[in-house]
Formats: structure tokens, C-alpha cells, sequence
């Protein structure tokens, strides 16, 4: 790269428009050093901020931070460190990588750009981690140069040079960084690839890394068209929902499978052939069963042939407390009091209570002409069989006073419509993400 302050300014030009704040992620190795420098001799510096992650894994993690806000102050860019816990579990890395991006998101603001010091040589690394481990198109698209990250975008504009490019750039500006010792550390299998495997790929197929950049975006190609296929066929399978059991079965098993890892994706769960196929039995399940798929921290259901995702939740207990104008949020739900909607409302709030449903409640709807039971009225109003022991019941003493959501009972209806309160049940839906890509 015989300009590397111009490419990156070009690589800029298109956002520096709508971009509010330009973020710079600083670890103080080199290449978030040199991506700094580049970003603070081309960008405004009034729209310039600098962020460290300090994931206190190392004894000198806390030098680390100093260091970087150091660097930053000698550049008059405005710094913060954030501190984070990373849990602990079977992989190290991921885990770093997931309390990292957390603060990235919190901190992130509509119309702030992330910028991130990814190389060429990541890229390659990355795909090859990958395609060992067992992936698939997506996997191999590698590491996209952008995405949406909470509010913000997330942006690599040095995704195309090298390692050695970005080195040689910083030790003729001379430039200082620091090298962490866990990048020599043999045991992640990372780092393995990074000194063993991949300087044997480069000694043999001189370049390879930047055929490999064109195979990623080849890979990226194939997953829009993969996506573009899936959103047609969720407009044929998709029920509002969930998705229609017989009408995803009538898929060719290609298509199917695409569309269910596409349905995932969108809830931010990347799932492989194991879980398409506890899907397929789940479809397959006998009519009087209830069958569920646990998912990490989701829970796929079937009911009346269609499949439903949502959130794992336990049980809401009500514990027979006071209804008022203010409503309900829980993590199961959200109870809403609306007055004068101009439906037929609960005539008063005053000594209504809310508690769970009982075995063998009955009520009398409004227009019914007589008692119901409970049950009766969640089969009508198609309610799964899962959400009916949270479902509120708003009583007055021993009786049944409404429901919400599905009826009002006689006797405690407003005089006239929109005198009363309107009261609505809408459990928790799925959160549906549109990029769920982690890197």
C-alpha cells in the first residue's frame, strides 16, 4: 500500500456525511494504533472519540488502558475504558468478544460510526477457523466491512490491507503499541493458525489471504441470494406468528432448511443441521402432544399446525395485586389500562385484584348469556396452552370480573362505550433482529 492515509480517507469519504461521531475502538496493538493515527489525521476531532475494552484477562490489561488513553490525550481526542467481566465457559475469545461488543452497543449512539482495525490477514484467519470448525455459506462470507451495531454502524475501512502493510506504515511514522504476550499463546487455536498454519499457506500460495477476500465476498453474494430466497418463501410460509407447518414441509428440503436457518437468524440464533432436524420431529409430533425445543434462552413451539419462537419465561405470579390506570410490564408481558377507548371497558378499577387462573374458573362474558369456563374462552381466542397459567385474571373478591384481553364480564361493563377501561394482555413477542452477524 504505497498511500495508506489516502485509501483510508477515501475508504471514509462516502459516510463522513451522516456520520454524528466517529468511534475508534483502541486495544493499543498495532492495528488499532494505526487506525487511530489514520483517523485522527484525515477526521474532524470534534467528532472524534476514543473507546478501550479492558477485559482484565492480563496482569497488564490495566497498563494497557493507560497507555491507550494516553495516546489519546496526546491527540486531544476525548477517551473512556470500560471494565467488563468475561464470563467463563469453553471458549475465552468468544467470551471476550461478546462482553466487548456489549459495551460497544451500550455506548453507541444514533448516528455514531464504529471503526475497527480488522486486516486482510484476520480475514483469512477467520475464514479458515471457520471452515475448519464446520460452517456453511454464511460462515464463509467471513467478516463483512459493515453492519448495523444497536443504534450505530459498525465499519473495518482496513479490511483489505495486510498485517505487514499496516506495519511497515507504523514504523515509518514510528510509531509505539503494545504487544499482548496472549497473541503468542499456542493453546487458542487462533493464535495456532496465526503463527503455524497460515505463514506455510503464505510461503506456498504467495497472496493467498487476498484471493481469499475475493472468495469471501463470492460467499456474501450467495448469502443475500440465500436471504432473498428465504424472505420469498417466509411470504408463503409465514403466518403473522409464526410459521405454517404444512406449508414449510412443502418446501423442498434445501429450501426448507434455508428458510429455517434465515427464521433464526432474524431472532439471533444461528442454528445448524441438529436443530433443523429436532424441528422436522417437532412438525412430526403427535396431535394431542405439547412439544417444545429448548434453544438458548428460546423455546419453539407447535400449536394449530403453526410453529411459534419465543422467549424461555417462567411462570408470571400475580400474586392477587391491585390493578391500576398504570398497567403491568413484565418480562412475560405487558398489561395495558386504557380509558375511553370507545370499547366496552370495566366499569371502575376500584378493588380489583389480579391473580393467576384456578382450575375449574368460569366467568360471565358480556352478550354470552351464561357462564363459561376459563378454558373454553382461551380455546376460543386460540391462546397456546403455554401462555394460559401467566394470563391475568382480574377478580373482585371470589368473582371473576374480566380477562383481558378476551372479554368483560356482566355486571362490570361501563354504562356506555368508551365510559370504562379497556384492558389488554399481549404476552412478550419474540425480538427480531434484522443482522445477526457477531464479528
Amino acid at each position: 500500500m504505497k498511500d495508506l492515509q489516502s485509501y483510508f480517507n477515501q475508504k471514509l469519504k462516502s459516510r463522513a456525511d451522516r456520520v454524528t461521531r466517529w468511534v475508534i475502538g483502541l486495544s493499543g496493538g498495532l492495528d488499532s494504533v494505526v487506525l487511530l493515527h489514520l483517523a485522527a489525521r484525515s477526521l474532524p476531532a470534534g467528532k472524534l472519540r476514543v473507546v478501550n475494552i479492558d477485559h482484565q484477562l492480563q496482569s497488564e490489561s490495566a497498563r494497557w488502558s493507560d497507555f491507550c488513553g494516553r495516546l489519546a490525550g496526546s491527540l486531544n481526542i476525548p477517551f473512556v475504558s470500560h471494565k467488563v467481566v468475561v464470563a467463563a465457559g469453553a471458549s475465552l475469545e468468544q467470551a471476550a468478544r461478546k462482553a466487548r461488543y456489549q459495551v460497544f452497543e451500550e455506548l453507541l449512539q444514533p448516528g455514531d460510526c464504529l471503526l475497527l482495525a480488522h486486516h486482510l490477514d484476520d480475514q483469512a484467519e477467520t475464514m479458515l477457523f471457520r471452515l475448519l470448525r464446520g460452517t456453511g455459506v454464511r460462515g464463509l462470507a467471513g467478516i463483512p466491512d459493515s453492519r448495523v451495531l444497536g443504534q450505530a454502524e459498525l465499519y473495518r475501512p482496513l479490511l483489505s490491507i495486510t498485517r505487514q502493510e499496516l506495519q511497515s506504515w507504523a514504523r515509518a511514522e514510528q510509531l509505539e503499541w503494545i504487544e499482548d504476550p496472549s497473541n503468542a499463546d499456542l493453546s487458542y487455536d487462533r493464535n495456532y493458525l496465526r503463527h503455524k498454519v497460515l505463514p506455510l499457506l503464505q510461503a506456498r500460495w504467495p497472496g493467498f489471504a487476498r484471493r481469499w477476500s475475493d472468495t469471501a465476498r463470492y460467499f456474501r453474494e450467495a448469502e443475500q441470494l440465500h436471504k432473498d430466497l428465504a424472505e420469498i418463501d417466509l411470504q408463503g410460509v409465514g403466518t403473522g406468528t409464526g410459521l405454517d407447518c404444512n406449508a414449510l414441509m412443502a418446501l423442498s428440503a434445501p429450501r426448507r432448511a434455508n428458510l429455517l436457518r434465515f427464521w433464526f437468524l432474524k431472532a439471533g440464533l444461528s442454528i445448524g443441521e441438529r436443530h433443523i432436524q429436532s424441528v422436522i420431529k417437532l412438525i412430526a409430533a403427535a396431535d394431542d402432544r405439547q412439544p417444545v425445543v429448548q434453544l438458548r434462552g428460546l423455546q419453539l413451539r407447535r400449536y394449530q399446525g403453526t410453529l411459534i419462537l419465543q422467549p424461555e419465561g417462567k411462570l408470571l405470579e400475580w400474586g392477587n395485586r391491585p390493578l391500576t390506570e398504570q398497567g403491568e410490564q413484565t418480562p412475560q408481558g405487558r398489561l395495558d389500562v386504557v380509558h375511553g377507548t370507545g370499547l366496552v371497558g370495566l366499569k371502575s378499577l376500584a378493588g380489583v385484584t389480579l391473580r393467576n387462573r384456578y382450575d375449574g374458573d368460569r366467568c360471565k362474558p358480556v352478550g354470552r348469556g351464561g357462564s363459561c369456563s376459563l378454558k373454553k374462552l382461551f380455546q376460543e381466542h386460540s391462546i397456546p396452552a403455554w401462555q394460559r397459567s401467566s394470563w391475568p385474571v382480574c377478580v373482585v373478591g371470589d368473582e371473576i370480573v374480566a380477562l383481558p384481553g378476551i372479554c368483560i364480564c356482566e355486571g362490570w361493563q361501563g354504562e356506555k362505550k368508551g365510559s370504562g377501561f379497556a384492558l389488554k394482555w399481549l404476552p412478550t413477542a419474540l425480538s427480531v433482529r434484522g443482522d445477526s452477524d457477531t464479528l
